[in-house]
């Protein structure tokens, strides 16, 4: 009879990527392969909702650039309103998850509004934005899913081509100093989905191990 796995501290993981790059069928696999060595998993979509929202805003969206900009004003007021929610979010929700030994699950984030602010309909300084990027907590790991524009657009036709080839540059350029921060693990998510979610298995396993080992 198999040991039950040892139970590994609290851990926060985003899944960032294009559309097309397979998160949602990452995040169905990548779940279940690590959920027993936590206390429990929760998953959230793009922020942690301390702050509430709609149902609407909870489910990813199928036509993300479908609706019109909000202007300067209201967008800058929904910036802070996301920021504050990802702040206190962090300190009320996400923590304590984290102090539990849960395995929380972020499908987007912040991050996500720098590179496609027309998802959000953001038409506010992108400066502004920036730096309000620095100011919220991030995930102990974030796994940015990769792939050509050609690939992404095999899988998903939401975004014109040169729109995913934009976006997928986008995401390499912002997770370039996360990684060297060792915050992030840019994945080659053209690969077969199996050979994907394994890639990112082991990346979130040699993390654990460090943080083991250093804990010794």
């Amino acid at each position: 009879m198999e040991d039950a796995p040892k139970r590994a501290a609290g851990l926060c993981v985003g899944i960032l990527g294009p559309d097309g790059s397979g998160k949602s069928s990452v995040i169905e696999r990548y779940v279940p392969a690590l959920a027993g060595h936590f206390s429990g998993v929760e998953y959230f979509h793009l922020r942690p909702y301390l702050l509430g929202g709609t149902a609407q805003a909870r489910t990813p969206s199928t036509d993300p650039h479908g609706r019109p900009p909000r202007n300067v004003l209201v967008s800058t007021v929904k910036l802070l309103y996301l920021w504050a929610d990802y702040v206190l979010g962090y300190y009320f929700r996400v923590r304590p998850l984290l102090a539990s030994g849960r395995l929380v699950i972020f499908d987007r984030y912040y991050h996500d509004l720098l590179i496609d602010p027309r998802r959000f309909r953001y038409s506010g300084s992108m400066r502004f934005a920036s730096l309000l990027a620095h100011l919220i907590p991030l995930p102990d790991l974030m796994l940015v899913l990769d792939a050509p524009a050609e690939v992404l657009q095999a899988r998903k036709q939401e975004v014109p081509p040169a729109e995913s080839a934009r976006q997928a540059e986008a995401y390499r350029v912002i997770a370039a100093p996360l990684e060297a921060r060792g915050r992030a693990a840019l994945i080659d998510a053209s690969l077969p989905i199996d050979d994907v979610v394994r890639a990112c298995i082991e990346r979130t396993q040699s993390l654990l191990a460090a943080r083991a080992a250093a804990s010794i």
